[in-house]
């Protein structure tokens, strides 16, 4: 018994051992890897720190390459400005702005340049005079408006300007090869959009065409220069240009006839105009009449027949009024004749554009019935319910009527 008991004490010692060997490698592994890992942070924080240090030093050695160029970017914008040369040194401090902009940490070196380019550009902005060209101007030096529709013919009046840069006391003088932008800011159309002032500070645009003359147009004339994809543009340094449709003065021209003649007094005239009033027309009124077989010519928008009218200087409009009793017969029954009398007529008003012929708008009423006691009786009842009724038509139209005339069509 007591041999079996000394086993079992030599066996627990054994086992003790064992486990205390396993403790004392597992802590020794730890803290041998603890030691490896603190090893290889330390290394990784230095490379950080080095890479971190080389590319301040390339950041700086980048700058100074920057301010090198910018430098002497700024030096030769001065120096040429100086010579004369404005629209040059003005391309060279545009060129410090377009350096500055590719640099996405400048250092306070750059900056102070960058602001001196800045100032210096802002200084020449306020000493920049964009004027129209001497077309534009009136007796009374005032700038007028161009028409829309001589767009095109020998009669347009395209944008023009001249710059001149104020040099104080030394005077003023004209800028050469100064990038000056046209473009529509009212309106739409074609045109060359970017052209260089010549010799004498010239720069005119031509215009291809107006998308729609009916409504006003303005260009807009600035001065912008473009750098490397960088763009500076003299806000202040502009000249606007305004082309408009033609005035709302009108001629208004009716003829008023039957079988049995043509009106001297047409009573449709005061219907189409009382009405036309809402368009607030500039009415002249004129007996077609007078006109003889030139009216349908004028009616159908001829433009050799309405230049033959002489209208063109003072008139922009025509409205022509045809106002046709085309039926008159008397009532037969049974072979027998009444005193009564039928008629039918057709009322039409169009509205004619005088520089082109351009017919803007035409309105009718058709197959208006009339009777009277006799012939002329009911002539004169259907041309009067054809007057009403021709009224009413332009009364509805009359959104449309100002529409067309302003130039918002849908």
């Amino acid at each position: 018994m007591k041999k079996f008991k000394f086993v079992n004490i030599v066996l627990a010692a054994v086992l003790l051992f064992a486990i205390f060997s396993c403790a004392t490698t597992t802590v020794t592994t730890t803290v041998s890897k603890k030691g490896n890992n603190g090893t290889a942070e330390s290394k990784a924080a230095a490379n950080t720190e080095f890479a971190l240090k080389n590319k301040a030093d390339n950041s700086a050695e980048d700058n100074s390459e920057s301010v090198y160029k910018i430098k002497e970017l700024l030096k030769n914008g001065l120096n040429t400005l100086y010579q004369g040369s404005v629209s040059e040194g003005i391309s060279q401090l545009v060129s410090v702005l377009a350096e500055g902009s590719k640099i996405s940490n400048p250092d306070d070196e750059i900056k102070s340049l960058i602001g001196e380019a800045e100032t210096t550009l802002a200084k020449i902005g306020s000493s920049l005079i964009m004027q129209a060209g001497s077309e534009w101007i009136d007796r009374d030096k005032n700038q007028i408006n161009a028409s829309t529709l001589d767009i095109g013919t020998k009669k347009a009046v395209e944008p023009g300007i001249i710059l001149i840069y104020n040099m104080g006391t030394a005077g003023n003088t004209v800028v050469s090869n100064a990038p000056v932008s046209f473009k529509f800011i009212r309106g739409s159309g074609l045109l060359n959009g970017f052209v260089n002032t010549n010799n004498y500070g010239k720069a005119n645009c031509s215009i291809a065409k107006i998308d729609n003359p009916d409504g006003e147009n303005i260009i807009r004339a600035t001065l912008v220069y473009r750098i490397e994809g960088y763009t500076y543009t003299f806000e202040n340094v502009k000249r606007d240009f305004v082309y408009t449709p033609p005035a709302k003065k009108a001629a208004i021209v009716v003829l008023e006839k039957s079988k049995t003649g043509v009106s001297d007094d047409p009573v449709i005239l005061d219907s189409v105009y009382n009405k036309l009033k809402e368009v607030a027309f500039d009415f002249s009124q004129y007996n077609g009449v007078l006109l003889g077989d030139k009216f349908m010519k004028v009616f159908g928008g001829d433009p050799a027949a309405i230049k033959d009218l002489g209208f063109e200087k003072n008139i922009s409009y025509i409205v022509m009024v045809l106002n046709d009793c085309y039926y008159t017969k008397q009532i037969v029954l049974n072979g027998k004749k009444y005193n009564i009398y039928k008629s039918r007529a057709n009322a039409t008003t169009r509205i004619i554009r005088v520089a082109d012929g351009k017919i803007l708008y035409s309105g009718s009423v058709q197959g208006i019935s009339g009777q009277g006691g006799s012939r002329e009786k009911a002539v004169t009842d259907v041309l009067r319910k054809s007057s009403r009724a021709m009224a009413k038509k332009i009364g509805k139209d009359i959104p449309e009527i100002q529409s067309v005339l302003s130039g918002i069509q849908n």
